[in-house]
């Protein structure tokens, strides 16, 4: 019997290292889900936008969506989640670029940015990758722009690397749309089995820079969000060292909801610290 149980105990252990073995080889697709449509077919799906193309400092080629702003409106940096394209998810094949008709409808710029291996940019999507691309956005907004007010706007995964890029850059205000305290956190809870932050390779921690944002903050997200927990908005938002933020619960199981809704506030925060 004793013998019995050792081999079942070691067929158990082998059986999980090999879960635990597959389950780190795969995180990326699991952490990254491109769509490799070229976004440059689809600009036109956005009012003023053009194509622009962005050389990172490891030479990697990025797209971007640009939409210059009218005079004295502000521009949003967009950094998109982590499915699908600059035109939208899987889910919502269109749905950025809705969001984005809706951002600029009253002047306001854009520089809607196409992570590293997607959309068409170069190379392959990484934590560090996604750093270096936000600040090569970032840059350029400086140098093409330094007389426009810059509004960083993180959807999702996004979300993470606008905090890093307002906790050590200065802008007008930051949006975080559904936003995690990080991967680890988010990847812990949906595999309770696994020791994810033991296995990660991207762990986005989110939290940690948050304290460093002094930026005035919008939150958006679903009280009943199914990817990213709703908890997890909540402490993203108590963390946040600014003084001026605000939390939209928005009701329902939704996950990165429709921005007509928010599109009042994003005015407000306009007007009140991009003039």
């Amino acid at each position: 019997m004793k013998k019995f149980l050792l081999i079942a105990a070691a067929v158990l252990l082998t059986l999980y290292l090999a879960a635990c073995s597959y389950m780190y080889f795969r995180q990326q697709a699991l952490v990254f889900n491109p769509s490799h449509d070229d976004v440059a077919l689809s600009v036109g799906e956005v009012p003023r936008a053009e194509n622009l193309l962005l050389t990172t400092p490891d030479g990697e080629t990025l797209k971007a969506w640009w939409v210059a702003p009218l005079r004295g409106r502000p521009v949003y940096l967009y950094l998109h989640g982590n499915a699908g394209n600059l035109r939208g998810s899987f889910n919502d094949a269109h749905g950025r670029a809705e969001r984005f008709e809706g951002l600029t409808r009253e002047g306001a710029g854009l520089l809607a940015l196409s992570w590293r291996g997607y959309g068409g940019s170069s190379g392959s999507p990484s934590e560090v990758g996604f750093h270096i691309d936000a600040e090569t956005a970032a840059k350029w907004l400086r140098e093409q722009q330094p007389d426009s007010k810059v509004i960083v706007f993180g959807e999702s995964l996004g979300s993470g690397v606008a905090v890093q890029l307002a906790a050590t850059q200065e802008f007008a205000a930051l949006v975080l749309d559904s936003p995690y305290t990080s991967i680890d956190d988010v990847g812990a809870g949906r595999y309770p089995w696994l020791p994810v932050r033991l296995l990660s390779k991207y762990p986005f921690h989110s939290e940690t820079f948050a304290s460093q944002v002094t930026e005035p903050v919008l939150i958006q997200h679903c009280e009943g969000d199914k990817v990213v927990p709703y908890a997890q908005g909540r402490i993203m938002f108590a963390t946040l060292g600014s003084s001026e933020k605000l939390l939209r619960t928005v009701d329902g199981v939704c996950h990165v909801p429709s921005i007509l809704t928010e599109v009042p506030f994003l005015r407000e925060l306009e007007v009140r610290f991009t003039k």
